[in-house]
């Protein structure tokens, strides 16, 4: 009698995905499961979400912490036995594994099996919504550290750019009982939100600054509805800074100013998700409202050696400059596309850049003194790397700033905005210190009015 080997489909419909993980150690997070969506943890500190999607009857996870983690259980085993899917021996492999599951685990489970997770429809079967529910945010209705800590106005928070885009999120130390109202701003990409950056003016300090999620490629982004061309988008640290800057200096139209926010230092990633930002909305200009400080004209320096606007040529997108630093020195990279000269020209042109760069770095540092140095140009096949090392000196950084700026023809598509203070809600907080104080009770009572209406 010939036995019918089970299909893929079938491990993926008939084992239950929960039931299966609580087998391999994996123990449900009933704080953050919902019905729908149950949240497991190994002890390993590997979070799975699960769901179950109505239209195929397969079961399927994410992991909230990495986007790469994902599937069905049969990618779940696949990476456990680190399996080789190009050999009929790893397929064998695979099918002996999974055999044993079929149907119903509550046999092999010490404690009563958890429930399976609701089936729900196709379309909402993605990782947007599992970690809509992972992260399970409240409307914002506490307002205290956005308009008492940091200054921020009703109209400001209120404003239509920025509505659904900041969250509450309560949080309680399982130490000392402390519970947090904690004011959220998700952390997206072109799948939805995968992180959320927490801000709190918890006097312990408790979660207040912290990234949850995986931030990588993601940015806080403000609403633009479809049909809207913002006429500028501005990049800045902090989605703080960029209310402050908003209120400091508003957009004539509401929509005419789109606002991005990296959560901190950029990641190596978040430019690709800003770039096609910039494709699609296609701004006039690009405002870089980072830190007057060092780190934050590094920022502009990187953001400003590697975008590529309208209306760039191809000779001045083919230039592209970064910037690192250790405590007391920088290191600047300018990689070159020289595809169209031939050696002899692309030696002279290498040399050309290289002398340019280092005349506009010493212009007035005399010999003894700290100046900017050159390595020996890297040539790989048509790109040519220059390596400059420069003292940790404002004016250099400011004069590289202004050379890529040129270099790369953004002049009159990108502008840096400097906060007097040393970022933009200190400057808010600078200017509204010199105004007469409104009444907290006043505030608050309009802020209430303000949100209904909203």
């Amino acid at each position: 009698m010939t036995t019918t080997r089970p299909q893929l489909s079938d491990y993926k419909q008939q084992i239950d995905l929960v039931q299966f993980l609580e087998t391999e150690g994996f123990a449900k997070d009933r704080r953050k499961s919902t019905r729908r969506w149950p949240v497991l943890e190994n002890v390993e500190g590997r979070k799975l979400i699960i769901g179950h999607n109505q239209k195929t009857s397969e079961y399927f996870y994410y992991n909230p912490d990495d986007s790469r983690d994902k599937g069905t259980i049969v990618d779940y085993v696949i990476g456990k036995l680190n399996i080789d899917t190009s050999a009929k021996e790893g397929w064998q492999q695979l099918h002996e594994y999974l055999g044993q599951y079929r149907g119903d685990l509550s046999h092999m489970l010490e404690n009563k099996p958890s429930a399976s997770p609701d089936s729900q429809p196709a379309n909402e079967a993605n990782r947007r919504n599992a970690m809509s529910h992972y992260f399970r945010l409240d409307p914002l209705t506490n307002t205290d550290y956005l308009m008492n800590k940091r200054g921020l106005t009703v109209d400001t928070i209120g404003h239509r750019a920025f509505i659904g885009k900041i969250f509450n999120k309560a949080f309680t130390s399982r130490k000392t009982s402390e519970l947090v109202i904690n004011t959220v701003f998700p952390m997206e990409n072109e799948q939805g939100t995968t992180a959320i950056l927490l801000k709190n003016d918890s006097p312990t300090g408790l979660v207040n600054g912290h990234t949850w999620g995986e931030r990588l490629e993601s940015v806080w982004v403000s609403n633009l509805p479809k049909g809207h061309q913002p006429k500028e988008l501005l990049i800045c640290e902090s989605p703080i800074d960029a209310l402050s800057y908003h209120q400091l200096h508003p957009p004539k139209e509401p929509y005419d100013r789109l606002y991005v926010a990296t959560g901190g230092q950029p990641s190596s990633l978040q430019p690709l998700t800003v770039q096609r930002l910039i494709d699609r909305v296609k701004p006039e200009q690009v405002i870089l409202a980072h830190d007057n400080d060092n780190s934050g004209i590094r920022f502009n320096i990187s953001w400003a050696g590697r975008l590529q606007l309208p209306g760039q040529t191809t000779q001045q997108t083919d230039q592209r400059f970064s910037v690192s630093n250790n405590k007391h020195s920088n290191t600047l990279s300018v990689d070159l596309n020289l595809s169209q000269l031939d050696e002899r020209q692309r030696k002279a042109h290498i040399d050309a850049v290289q002398q340019q760069i280092l005349t506009t770095l010493n212009r007035g540092y005399t010999p003894d003194m700290n100046q900017a140095t050159a390595d020996a140009a890297v040539q790989q096949g048509t790109r040519s790397l220059l390596t400059i090392h420069l003292p940790n000196h404002r004016p250099m950084l400011t004069r590289i700033e202004r050379l890529t700026i040129e270099s790369r023809g953004l002049t009159d598509k990108l502008v840096i905005k400097r906060p007097l203070a040393k970022d933009w809600n200190e400057e808010l907080q600078a200017q509204l210190s010199k105004l007469p104080q409104i009444p907290t009770q006043t505030l608050k009572s309009t802020k209430a009015a303000s949100l209904r209406i909203g």
